[in-house]
């Protein structure tokens, strides 16, 4: 199976820590449907969520959100799997 998808940068840094949406979620003291909204682009971020995961991330604001606010995607390509038949 060959893959490959967009994911937003604030999903796979979290990924990369192992950190699920909850332990982020409580890591920076917000409700982890706030994480979710983000990472399915459902909303926008607010100014002290961008700054919070930007702090915690380690990463300016610019890398993970556009100017209005949107989380920014990336593009992972995942290698290719043989699968059982």
């Amino acid at each position: 199976m060959e893959g490959g998808g967009d994911m937003t940068l604030i999903e796979y840094l979290r990924k990369e820590k192992g950190l699920s949406q909850i332990q982020l979620s409580r890591e920076l003291n917000i409700n982890s449907s706030a994480i979710a909204q983000l990472e399915n682009e459902y909303r926008k971020s607010w100014p002290k969520l961008r700054k919070q995961l930007s702090l915690f991330f380690g990463v300016e604001e610019s890398c993970l959100f556009d100017t209005d606010g949107w989380p920014k995607k990336i593009n992972i390509d995942l290698p290719k799997i043989p699968l059982k038949k």
